[in-house]
């Protein structure tokens, strides 16, 4: 399938637009429960790819990597995010729009590529699978940092991959070698399950010249790009490189498989219940996962080959491989380019059978009818999605209790704050609409000139504050008491002047210096 042209016949043009608009509806509807959910809340990384589109929207500057990183290139993101603010207004729910608006593209070249191998209506009924599968469900409206990106450009560089060959020319390799770029400097986690689709195509082609475009453009783009940034001290690092437990490691990449395709957890946490629903979709898919390996010993066994399902497998297993070998975290995240390759192979697989009369196609129907309930229902069970903690009906929604915070402090003339927590310090900028500037207790921080207006604030003796988790709320981090709070109530004089909110924050003006590095907190001269 092509996307409709002057001299497409108007009634594949009338029926792609149908297609096209349909996956366009079912993204916005499927994320409505967590659009409106009291629960919606944008986390830290979030709140620092929303400062960094509300600064390019002002016309401040137009950051090429996520603030305090040389990587997680985010040009895409945060200009997606600048447009929805100059629109609607800044907010976490403009912000969200945006990335879901991105991550539709990004499903839809899917839709379009998968096209070319199993045919419309198929291709349409697996992509609507994968808008509602909950792998998905959370990180199609994150701003976390590239993710997006990676997997729209990759959806692209696919679909532009396979193209009519009788059209083909250099250019579109080198197209292929700047789409290549951007997924690896957003997130190169996408670059082990597009290689053997990349070499599978330029194995067709022949054509050494077009393989020595595509990897001179490749390099060169990521280069110029590197070379155009410059670095600072703010530089954080990402992941380390690297599994010195391979074997012992087995059970917690299982593990991570399938929280990642819960889609219920932040970072390193897994987010436990899922909802029940979700958790039957994601043990589906596990048993998807478990298939496809016996499908393709099967396939070798009896010479029944497909080329479209080897090398989707392949991609697949080299993804899997990739983040067991090369990272030694195990969070869930790292596996996002998991989920539309292994979509792709049960539907390449799906077809086969059918085709082959192993399956009716009234049997795959009912099959696919059910995961499209079992993953609309799912859509609705992450409603109660919070990444923090679990909040009752009768509590306050979380964006009332970060207004109650900034309520506090504008009535004590607070405006610079320091936070006990490395991503709730962006939180209280974006959310306050920089009206609080705060800080984490690196010197330096994700963006220097926050950290260096607390700092001055402290140094000039304005009224500055403390402001973190309480012990009893159930933010991750706070099991191991006194890691919240980091003790501070055994640290002033005055513990019961704390302020708290609903049980989840705490505020504390007035800590002098000696109190903020006992708490951890570090100091640069400027």
């Amino acid at each position: 399938m092509t996307i409709p042209t002057p001299n497409t016949p108007p009634a594949a043009r009338l029926r792609t637009s149908l297609y096209v608009l349909a996956v366009v509806a079912l993204s916005l509807i499927s994320r409505l429960p967590q659009l409106r959910s009291p629960n919606l809340l944008a986390d830290g990384d979030e709140c620092v790819l929303g400062l960094m589109a509300k600064h390019v929207a002002q016309g401040r500057e137009f950051p090429i990597f996520f603030y305090g990183q040389h990587y997680a290139f985010s040009p895409v993101e945060e200009t997606a995010g600048a447009l929805a603010f100059v629109l609607f207004g800044v907010g976490a729910v403009p912000l969200k729009l945006a990335m879901l608006a991105l991550w539709t593209v990004g499903v839809l070249f899917f839709f379009f590529a998968l096209s070319k191998v199993i045919g419309t209506p198929r291709s349409f009924a697996a992509t609507a699978v994968l808008l509602l599968n909950p792998a998905w469900a959370a990180w199609s409206m994150k701003a976390g940092g590239g993710y997006i990106t990676a997997f729209t450009a990759s959806a692209v560089l696919v679909w532009l991959l396979l193209q009519h060959r009788e059209r083909e020319t250099v250019m579109r390799w080198i197209a292929a070698g700047a789409l290549t770029a951007v997924i690896d400097l957003s997130q190169p986690l996408w670059l082990p399950g597009l290689v053997p689709i990349v070499l599978a195509v330029l194995w067709t082609r022949r054509r050494l010249s077009w393989g020595v475009s595509y990897l001179g453009v490749t390099a060169a783009a990521m280069l110029l790009v590197k070379i155009a940034t410059p670095t600072d001290a703010s530089d954080w690092t990402g992941p380390t490189l690297g599994n010195p437990d391979l074997v012992g490691s087995l059970s917690r990449v299982a593990r991570q498989i399938y929280v990642h395709f819960t889609g219920a957890y932040y970072l390193s946490w897994a987010i436990d219940p899922p909802g029940a629903v979700t958790t039957a979709v994601a043990v589906v898919w596990c048993g998807v996962l478990a298939f496809a390996v016996l499908i393709q010993l099967y396939r070798l066994l009896t010479k029944r080959y497909c080329a479209a399902s080897h090398i989707l497998f392949l991609s697949v297993v080299s993804t899997l491989v990739a983040e067991w070998t090369l990272l030694s975290a195990r969070d869930a995240r790292y596996l996002l380019p998991l989920g539309a390759l292994l979509v792709a192979l049960a539907s390449v697989e799906v077809v086969d059978l059918v085709q082959r009369q192993i399956v009716s196609a009234k049997v795959v129907s009912v099959l696919t009818c059910a995961m499209l309930l079992l993953g609309s229902l799912s859509m609705r069970e992450f409603r109660e999605f919070n990444y923090l903690w679990k909040s009752p009906s009768d509590h306050l929604a979380e964006r009332k209790r970060l207004q109650q915070v900034f309520g506090y402090l504008k009535v004590k003339d607070v405006s610079h704050v320091f936070s006990m927590n490395g991503l709730l310090d962006t939180q209280l900028v974006f959310y306050s609409d920089e009206k609080v500037l705060a800080r984490w207790t690196h010197p330096v921080g994700k963006y220097p000139p926050y950290v260096r207006a607390v700092n001055r604030a402290l140094a000039n003796g304005e009224p500055i504050a403390v402001v973190g988790y309480t012990h009893a709320s159930g933010a991750p981090g706070c099991f191991d008491v006194p890691i919240c709070s980091g003790g501070l109530e055994s640290m002033v004089a005055n513990p019961e002047s704390i302020f708290i909110v609903d049980n989840k924050y705490f505020v504390y003006v007035g800590a002098n210096r000696d109190v903020l590095k006992a708490l951890g907190f570090r100091f640069w001269d400027y």
